[in-house]
């Protein structure tokens, strides 16, 4: 800055401590000039430091990483599951009395070949073959879901309004289970089959060689502490299980066993 004078002195260079000559006759003001012309510094170097200091929080604001929480996917995937917290929606009992009954696949398609759907406590339950049972929650009056697997069941009616079979996805695909009526148990015939314990089963089955391994036709009945099943059967050699909710067993009081041609054991 060029110098120049002013009434208090001569200044030489905006940058430099100042030179105040006082006049004749006037007492000398080199203090007051002095801080006078510092003090404006002072403010624009605070300025200056609020400045940076405000760019300075406002870039580790921005780079900042996100809560975890925001980042962290939700535990449940699916649009069909339950919410731990959610209440599942209550139904007229008597308007779940309809979907309850055996829906059965043909074996060997996939390992679930049955699907039981029972009413307890006034809320529909599916135990599905070789797993374990689990709570259906409503979502129309056709569409109910795994409150495990969060995947949806949808039942099919025919002409007349009645429940006629149920669409079960596993892995990925859908299968159609057809509604089938269990006969009667079976407890007159030439050969008798035991099984005791099991007192909270819900169907105890017999299967074989001699009925194609059909899982709904010969159906055990309760007599005392273990479940009988009765039928006709022809002199030789019968390969068989028992099958409790859905679960196949060999029968522990028969020790005398052999591999199919799958490995499986009989």
């Amino acid at each position: 800055m060029s110098s120049g004078r002013n009434p208090f002195g001569v200044v030489t260079n905006f940058f430099e401590a100042p030179r105040v000559t006082a006049k004749r006759g006037k007492p000398g003001l080199r203090g007051h000039n002095r801080f006078a012309i510092i003090l404006p510094r002072i403010l624009l170097m605070l300025c200056l430091l609020l400045i940076f200091g405000f760019l300075l929080t406002e870039s580790i604001v921005e780079t900042r990483p996100l809560p975890q929480a925001v980042l962290t996917k939700p535990a449940y995937t699916s649009s069909f599951v339950h919410h731990p917290f959610q209440q599942p929606r209550k139904v007229n009992p008597e308007a779940l009395k309809k979907y309850v009954g055996r829906y059965q696949l043909d074996a060997g398609i996939i390992p679930i070949s049955t699907l039981d759907v029972t009413l307890e406590n006034n809320e529909l339950w599916m135990k599905p073959s070789v797993v374990k049972k689990r709570r259906l929650l409503y979502k129309s009056k056709s569409v109910f879901v795994d409150e495990i697997e969060g995947t949806p069941l949808t039942f099919n009616k025919d002409e007349e309004g009645k429940i006629v079979s149920v669409a079960f996805e596993y892995e990925g695909e859908k299968y159609t289970f057809a509604r089938v009526a269990l006969p009667s148990p079976s407890l007159k015939g030439n050969t008798t089959f035991k099984l005791k314990g099991y007192p909270d089963a819900g169907i105890v089955a017999l299967a074989g060689s001699f009925n194609n391994w059909n899982q709904s036709q010969y159906i055990f009945g309760r007599e005392g502490d273990e479940w009988v099943c009765r039928i006709d059967l022809e002199p030789g050699k019968h390969a068989y299980k028992f099958i409790v909710d859905g679960n196949w067993l060999l029968d522990p009081a028969n020790p005398n066993t052999e591999d199919d041609d799958y490995g499986v054991k009989n």
